[in-house]
This record gives structure tokens, C-alpha cells and sequence, in this order.
């Protein structure tokens, strides 16, 4: 990790989660590459989205470095999490609720209308203890077949990240799996600050690092193509962080990828 507290690194990362489908590329020849290529990333904290029971605890023995924080998102068969990885050495996190991207996000296991599976959204305080400074983090896979569940989704997070700030107003990242392409409604609601909340307003971090790119994947079905039309992945922070650089990692061995999805690595600082 950087050494000053004022500039940190944050990373999105669907884990994709273990399925026998994958054959050569199910999670069990995944795993140590996963590990190393975040331990060696030194990044503060990272959001995973698809990650199973048994792949969290791989991860935790694996990365003693890091923390985890978060709830899987029900008690059936697909009980993934959106756990977020926070370092151990310099940086204090406060697990706030996990909610579930519905109209009773309270309630565990719920889903919207038309949401194929529950959604969920972790919430962590981040404190780095050099400086005092802290960030709010939000970790969200969010629905991939329905539109309206998707907006149900965006509507309760901005509500609680709103209502966060009212109590304790600090800097925000907001990052995930969004499931949609960088010209859906969803995504330029963000971009454009089109809610019903003056005081929240956030920044893509790659389009603002890197203007915005017509043709790039992080999905790619462990296809490894870079180009096309499936950016489904994001991070946006808020206004009061400047985002330094922004890619999406492309990390590969011996033809194998870290997952279907490529993770997306972000440098930020506090302005103040």
C-alpha cells in the first residue's frame, strides 16, 4: 500500500463464483492467483462480488493481510457474497450493514421485482490511522436481467449513502458489478447526478482518468478479449476525492485469468 495515507488504491473484482460449468476454470485453479495478484496490488480496500462461502474462506487463508467484511445475500445454494477486503497494517474498518438492493433492504434475503436472484450492497467505514482521514465504501452487484430492479437497487443505496452523510458526512466509493453497459440510464443517472440527492454527487473513475472509452471490456468470459462492448464493472468516488489514475488489470498466467471479469484498479486522494 502507499505510504502516505492521503493517496490509497481501491479495486472492484467479480471473483466469478465456483461453478463446475467452468471446468478448467473453476475457482480451485483460481484461487492462489487470485490471492497473490491482490496481495501484490497493496491496494487499501477491494470489492468482490460472486464470492461463495468456501471461496471466502480460501480467501481468508490465503490473505492474511486483509480483513473481510460483509453477508451473503441469502441462505439458499447461490449464497454469494460482496464482501469488501480491507488491509490490516495501517487501516481500521468499521462493517456497517450489508443491504439487499430491494424496497426492504433490511431484510435479508429479499429481491425486487423481477430481480432474478437477491442483491446486495456492503457498507464499510474505512479509517487510515496515520492521518485520521476516512472514506465510506459500498460494494453492490446489482441485477442482470432487470432494469427496474437495478433502479429500485441505485435508488437504496443513494438513499443510504444520503443518509450516512447527514449523519457523518466523509468521502464515498461506490463500486461494483452494475451488470450494464456505460450508456444504460442506470450508469448516467450516476454520471450526470440525475437523483433526488443535491448533496451526493460522484465521479466514474475511468471515464474520468481515461475519457470515455467506446470499446473496452471487464467482462470477458475468460475469453481474454479487451475490446467490445462490456464494461460492466465501476468505480465512482465522490466529488471530494481526485481520482489519479484509473485502468483495468489485464493479468493472465500461462493463458489462465484471474476470473471472467477483469478488475478494475483505481489511485485516488483526498483533496483535503
Amino acid at each position: 500500500m502507499e505510504s502516505a495515507a492521503l493517496t490509497f488504491k481501491v479495486i472492484t473484482f467479480n471473483l466469478r463464483k465456483d461453478s463446475f460449468l467452468d471446468r478448467q476454470n473453476r475457482w480451485n485453479y483460481r484461487k492462489y492467483m487470485v490471492s497473490d495478484f491482490i496481495r501484490k496490488s497493496g491496494a487499501a480496500v477491494v470489492g468482490v462480488q460472486e464470492l461463495m462461502p468456501k471461496m471466502k474462506k480460501d480467501i481468508m487463508d490465503n490473505l492474511s493481510e486483509y480483513q473481510l467484511f460483509g453477508k451473503g445475500r441469502s441462505k439458499r445454494l447461490f449464497n454469494e457474497h460482496s464482501d469488501i477486503l480491507v488491509r490490516n497494517d495501517n487501516l481500521e474498518a468499521k462493517f456497517l450493514k450489508t443491504i439487499w438492493l430491494s424496497k426492504r433492504p433490511e431484510k435479508f434475503g429479499s429481491h425486487a421485482f423481477l430481480a432474478f436472484f437477491p442483491r446486495i450492497c456492503t457498507i464499510c467505514e474505512v479509517t487510515f490511522k496515520d492521518s485520521g482521514k476516512k472514506v465510506r465504501v459500498f460494494n453492490a452487484h446489482f441485477d442482470h436481467i432487470s432494469g427496474f430492479a437495478r433502479k429500485v437497487g441505485l435508488e437504496m443505496i443513494l438513499e443510504y449513502m444520503d443518509k450516512f452523510q447527514q449523519e457523518s458526512p466523509m468521502p464515498m466509493v461506490l463500486m461494483g458489478d452494475f451488470n450494464v453497459r456505460p450508456d444504460n440510464k442506470l450508469v448516467e443517472r450516476l454520471r450526470k447526478n440525475k437523483h433526488r440527492f443535491p448533496n451526493i454527487k460522484l465521479v466514474d473513475a475511468y471515464a474520468y482518468a481515461n475519457g470515455q472509452v467506446e470499446s473496452l471490456n471487464t467482462y470477458h468470459g475468460f475469453k481474454g478479449t479487451t475490446k467490445g462492448n462490456a464494461r460492466l464493472d465501476y468505480i465512482f468516488v465522490s466529488d471530494d476525492l481526485e481520482v489519479v489514475n484509473t485502468y483495468v488489470d489485464h493479468t493472465a498466467k500461462d493463458g489462465k485469468f484471474l476470473s471472467d471479469h477483469y478488475p478494475i484498479v483505481a489511485t485516488l486522494q483526498f483533496k483535503n
